[in-house]
Formats: C-alpha cells, structure tokens, sequence
C-alpha cells in the first residue's frame, strides 16, 4: 500500500468535517474527537499516547486537522471552545490528495510570510513532533509553559493535587466546597453543589487521580457505585488520560452522569482561570502557587 503524502493529521481533514456535519454543523472538540474515534478504526495506542505535553497524540492530530480547517475557511471558531462549520465547509468532500493539497498551500504561504502558528511550529507538525496544536488563542511559549505545567501537577502531593482540584472548581461555579479524602470512601475526595441557576443547585462529588497512564473502566466504575445515591453528579479529575472504554463508561445511558477531566483539560482550565500562571506577552509560571500543594522541599 503506497504511502499517503502529507503529516498523519491531513487524513483527519474529512472526519473533522464528517463529525461535524453530522453533530448539526457545530460542536465542541471532545464531541468531534469522540464522534470519530467512534466512526473510524483509531488504533488504541494513539488514542491512549500522549505528548510531551500530556495532550492526547489523537486529539493533537485533530486539532491540527482543525487548524488547518479554519485557514482554508472550512470552519470557524463561533466563541472559543466551538468549532463551526462554513458554508463551504458544509459543502465539502475532500479526497487525500484534496486535504493534502489544502495543506500544502496553506503551509506553504506560512513558510513565505509566517503566521500564527509560525514557521518552526508547523515544521514541527510536518514532521509529526509534539508540537501543540494551535487554539483559539496560542503563546508564543505554550508547548514549554504545558510541559512544565504537566510536571507540577504530577508532582504535587495527593492532599495538594485534590485541594488545588477544589481551587478549580470553586473557579468555575461551586460552591459550599470541602476536600475529604479519607482512607475508606471509595475513594471519593471531595463534594459541594453546582448552582445551576438562582434556585437549583446538584450535589456534586469528586475524585482526583495523580495519574501519569490512563484511567481505566474499572475505576469510572467504582467511583459511580461511590456516589450512587449520594451525589447527583461526578467529577473524576486525573494528571493522566481516559481510556476510550473509561469515557463511554463515564457517559453511560441510565446511570449516574460522570465528567471526566483529564490533564488536557486541566491545562486549559488552570490557564483559563489563571490559576498559577499569569498572562503577560507570554505565559509565566507562578511557582508559590504551586508550592503550597507539594512537598517540602
């Protein structure tokens, strides 16, 4: 079988569309990575593998696939987090040698005058490094930021990593928020509630993994018998990744609804909210943040 021209991530131009078109022109990115892990045969270990970065090898090849997408005026952004498709997008069925071809123009004009991504960085793809794909809002130092971001999160203590997952959360709308984690819960590390609006709140509990390997359906498991009938919701936040089997556990019809947050989207989360790392031109690691949760030195 001859070999297809272009970086991996070019097959997934089309999917990118496909899930897309059928998720009703638009979704957010764990949608559409799901949807085509689901409608395409991705081998588990490049689900599973993971950057430098701690990002999904997967995932890394769809955002770049995305992209690419958004330069060709496939698809756009309608507020950070959503990929939409354009009417040209709606319209499209690309061949390889399409998608390959889209790249190439595209990466060619970014060798001729830079661009957001920047030369290095898509040099890097071509050559199927671990170069983040560029989001909604890319630094300049993103891939060294992530990096050592990753390496914090792994090396706090278990009592700093599930009090910092509390920090996280009380950021982003809980409330009445407090960190167990007693030996014999189920490994259940902390509760509180989620105000959905002014007069309903759930009762939410969670579990936090210091994790480096993926978290398995055994353990999605365990956690839901935990919080049966004690929480209306899961939260499992982990340093590591989600085997697919975990995910669609995790998503199960009829059973107690579970999000999972793997260190991908800890890192989006910790930058969204500044939560040890401040914005200037570039990003900079705030190490106090951090030293309040690790062991001394």
């Amino acid at each position: 079988m001859a070999k297809l021209r272009g970086p991996k991530f070019v097959q997934y131009f089309q999917p990118v569309i496909d899930g897309l078109r059928d998720l009703g022109s638009s979704a957010k990115p764990r949608e559409v990575y799901t949807w085509i892990a689901e409608h395409h045969p991705i081998p588990k270990e490049e689900i599973e593998s993971t950057t430098k970065g701690g990002q999904s090898k997967f995932e890394n090849k769809v955002g770049w696939a995305r992209f690419y997408l958004a330069r060709g005026g496939l698809i756009h952004t309608e507020q950070r987090g959503v990929w939409v498709l354009t009417e040209t997008g709606r319209k499209a069925n690309l061949s390889h040698d399409d998608a390959y071809n889209l790249f190439k123009s595209i990466h060619d004009g970014f060798q001729r005058e830079g661009g957001q991504a920047g030369e290095a960085e898509t040099e890097n793809a071509v050559g199927e490094a671990d170069a983040s794909a560029p989001d909604e809002k890319t630094y300049l130092n993103q891939d060294e930021i992530q990096e050592e971001l990753v390496r914090l999160l792994r090396t706090t203590t278990d009592k700093g990593f599930e009090e910092l997952c509390a920090r996280l959360l009380r950021h982003i709308g809980f409330e009445n928020l407090k960190v167990t984690g007693q030996t014999g819960d189920h490994g259940i590390d902390g509760e509180g509630h989620l105000l959905i609006n002014r007069f309903v709140r759930i009762k939410v509990m969670f579990q936090c993994k210091r994790y480096t390997n993926s978290v398995q359906v055994k353990e999605i498991r365990d956690f839901r018998g935990a919080i049966q009938g004690r929480a209306e919701r899961g939260i499992f936040l982990t340093t590591g990744t989600f085997t697919k089997g975990a995910r669609e556990e995790a998503a199960r019809e009829n059973a107690t609804a579970i999000e999972l947050v793997d260190i991908d989207r800890l890192l989006e989360l910790l930058i969204e909210e500044g939560l040890g790392v401040r914005e200037t031109r570039a990003l900079t690691i705030d190490r106090d943040f951090f030293s309040v949760y690790q062991k001394p030195v």
